[in-house]
């Protein structure tokens, strides 16, 4: 048993506790309170003499870290180093992501989660399967000869090798035939829009149609304009579980302040972060603050979910307490996963962000 002691604690909820106690027991919350904690015999006191505890950081989409990227090298031990990256960064818990890649890759991915998993690796909710389905015009750094067009037969393949693995995947609602939507849509794993060229129109309809999910606002989508309000538009106008890259360079500040005033509590923080690789498909060279493919294209971030969270505060002036909440209570539930994960209370998992 572990008590933390003298802390503020962000619970997740609307309530901040100022100098309260958390107790831990079997990686689970026991109790938390203000004041004095309980007295258990044999437990382990930690007094963090004022510091802050929120619930541990989820990233649902990072592709790799320490110069393994998942896309090139999808294996457990791609996945270790991606999860000391998050560790690095301030997280608890991550989705592998999988850029588009061959069929092969993507058992490869599968097979790489279950042996992480296997050998008793940390942090993994699941695979982010980021393609291969996209519109070509929204492709971004994933190469043109891996997006593919989906059919019945390999979407079976992919739910039954991906039993248990694959919790998330990004598509284009335009570029899939209702057959094939249904099929994912009926499944375990979590459809988000994303890569997409949709008018407003086709993005509306793939949302009633059950797509609940949209992939990095802003970046690889149709653009909101005044006479063609694009998928962007469709997300402000229905509103689905929303991810967005706080870094300033994939999405302006101002923008960010905008769309947390109209989408609420449906926009969470990810860190869409990538690593060095020179060699392979994707080819990603860090630049300052970013990193960009071979043709000098934005690829992705070089951002931590610490750094998120900071960002959003300190330039899209966004409450602390609502920061950690969208890195960490608003991913918990947008996966589903919001009943043992993203808050400090009673029951939930003991993993805390401390600062």
């Amino acid at each position: 048993m572990e008590i933390y002691t003298n802390a503020r604690i962000f619970t997740g909820t609307e309530r901040i506790i100022e100098r309260g106690y958390v107790v831990i027991a079997n990686s689970r919350i026991e109790a938390v309170g203000a004041g004095e904690a309980p007295a258990f015999p044999d437990a382990t006191v930690y007094n963090i003499s004022g510091q802050s505890l929120a619930p541990g950081l989820i990233d649902l989409q990072i592709y790799g870290g320490q110069g393994k990227l998942f896309n090139n090298e999808p294996t457990a031990e791609t996945i270790r180093s991606t999860w000391e990256t998050v560790q690095a960064g301030g997280g608890s818990y991550f989705q592998i992501t999988l850029s588009c890649t061959p069929l092969s890759f993507m058992w490869q991915a599968i097979d790489a989660c279950r042996a992480y998993w296997a050998a008793g690796g940390k942090g993994l909710l699941g695979l982010h399967l980021e393609g291969p389905y996209f519109n070509p015009e929204k492709r971004g750094a994933h190469p043109l000869k891996h997006i593919r067009t989906a059919n019945p037969v390999e979407i079976a393949e992919l739910l039954e090798r991906g039993k248990g693995v694959v919790t998330y995947m990004t598509l284009a609602p335009e570029k899939m035939e209702d057959t094939c939507l249904k099929m994912l849509l009926e499944s375990s794993i979590i459809i988000s829009a994303g890569h997409s060229n949709a008018t407003f129109e086709e993005a509306a309809k793939g949302f009633q149609k059950g797509i609940r999910h949209a992939t990095h606002l802003f970046n690889a989508m149709s653009p909101f304009q005044g006479r063609s309000p694009g998928m962007v538009g469709a997300i402000y106008d229905q509103k689905p579980w929303t991810s967005v890259i706080a870094d300033g360079i994939h999405i302006d500040y101002n923008a960010l302040k905008i769309s947390k005033n109209i989408l609420q509590n449906k926009l969470f923080l990810i860190t869409d972060a990538v690593t060095e690789s020179l060699t392979g498909d994707y080819r990603f060279r860090f630049s300052g603050d970013r990193f960009t493919d071979e043709q000098g294209t934005l690829a992705g971030s070089a951002l931590t979910m610490r750094q998120a969270i900071q960002n959003a505060v300190a330039f899209a002036g966004i409450d602390l307490a609502e920061a950690l909440r969208m890195a960490s209570t608003r991913p918990a539930e947008a996966l589903g996963m919001g009943h043992w994960l993203g808050k400090i209370l009673p029951g939930y998992d003991a993993e805390m962000y401390q600062f």
